[in-house]
């Protein structure tokens, strides 16, 4: 557009003079050569490019001095090209500034020499100034909205690879979670159910060549056994939770286990129960009732006990629940996979377990659940 512009010089009036076109060759030249200054340069000397070409078209002003040539057009282009390429507010104000200065300068210059001047043709040019500025900007906000939308959709495909990461993560957690979960019912259940069966096979085999009808009755019991805990280890590959298909209260459900564990293991078992139950999560209930199985399996098969008591108290701020058995102990506890997976339970509640034992003196379970604030503890005997 600026060597349109420029060419149209020629054709104006009578025609330049010649140094008049002397100018305006060498106008056309620096337009040109500034031109491929800025594209190789990019941003670097783009202020001083424009300003060049600022230069370049007052000087068209001045050559055609009064002579009604629209040499403003020039600042058109030019107020286009400084929108474009800048928002700096305070250079656009420096420039407004100059261009109102060096146009006024003009305008004073020609009715200081001429005594007149196109004021028509100076308003329209006026107007194509204003325009073309209108343009720069509208062109500069596509622009900067355009890099800004790309900016945005890259953002959104590093957040959608970032979720499906994310996602991964999650679903290897949640296989490994539902490994452990599953890992932890077929230990609680079967294992529960195993070691009754080890004692009836054990008791069978001792009744085999003294009381046969005893003995029966304990292979029948074995055969029970059996079967509960083959239907245990499909429930628990599948993911059932065993106290979701049991609706009963926790105090009756933990005295069925005693009954059980001791009809089965021949272990004498007590249950003391104190408070109100119904202030007990249902979240606890199911978590009270493994800690109380996993106990008493650990007494029969680690321990040898042959009596075992369980005491569960509950209040407004906690439950407590005490599981001790008459039986072996040990100098120094190491918890095996069974308590890694009650103190997990335990802690998973923000509660907190303690074990006490010492050898030849039994064991004995402490978990405590707080009901209206969580703390956990470490360090010590606790966890």
């Amino acid at each position: 557009m600026l060597l349109l512009f420029s060419g149209t010089y020629f054709f104006y009036g009578d025609g330049p003079t010649e140094w008049q076109q002397v100018y305006i060759i060498i106008a056309m030249c620096l337009f040109v050569i500034n031109h491929f200054a800025r594209c190789v340069s990019s941003n670097r000397y783009f202020l001083w490019c424009t300003a060049l070409d600022f230069l370049l078209a007052t000087g068209f002003g001045v050559a055609f001095l009064g002579l009604g040539y629209p040499y403003e057009l020039f600042y058109g282009i030019i107020g286009v090209t400084l929108l474009i390429g800048t928002d700096n507010k305070r250079i656009l104000y420096v420039a407004a500034g100059l261009l109102v200065l060096v146009w006024s300068a003009i305008l004073w210059v020609e009715i200081s020499l001429i005594g007149s001047v196109h004021f028509l043709n100076t308003a329209i040019n006026f107007g194509f100034v204003i325009f073309s500025a209108l343009v720069g900007s509208l062109i500069r906000y596509f622009m900067l909205s355009r890099q800004k939308v790309g900016e945005l959709y890259e953002r959104l495909e590093e957040s959608h690879q970032a979720l499906r990461e994310y996602a991964k993560q999650v679903e290897v957690l949640t296989a490994i979670s539902e490994r452990n979960h599953i890992a932890r019912e077929i230990h609680d259940t079967v294992g529960h159910s195993m070691t009754a069966l080890l004692v009836q096979l054990q008791a069978a085999r001792k009744l085999q060549a003294r009381d046969l009808e005893l003995s029966e009755q304990a292979l029948m019991r074995c055969e029970e056994l059996a079967r509960s805990a083959l239907q245990q280890v499909r429930l628990s590959v599948r993911a059932l939770r065993e106290e979701e298909a049991q609706p009963i209260s926790l105090v009756e459900s933990v005295r069925q286990l005693l009954a059980d564990f001791a009809e089965m293991t021949g272990v004498k078992t007590e249950l003391q129960a104190q408070g109100q139950f119904s202030a007990v999560p249902e979240s606890l209930k199911p978590i009270i009732y493994r800690i109380v199985q996993e106990s008493l399996t650990n007494a029969k098969r680690h321990g040898n006990a042959s009596s075992a008591v369980v005491r569960i108290n509950s209040s407004e701020q906690e439950v407590l629940i005490v599981i001790e058995d008459d039986g072996q102990g040990v100098a120094e506890v190491v918890p095996g996979f069974g308590l890694i997976n009650l103190r997990e339970r335990v802690m998973e509640l923000g509660g907190t377990v303690l074990f006490i034992t010492q050898s030849g003196s039994g064991f004995r379970t402490e978990v405590c659940f707080p009901l209206k604030e969580q703390s956990w503890k470490f360090g010590g005997g606790g966890a």
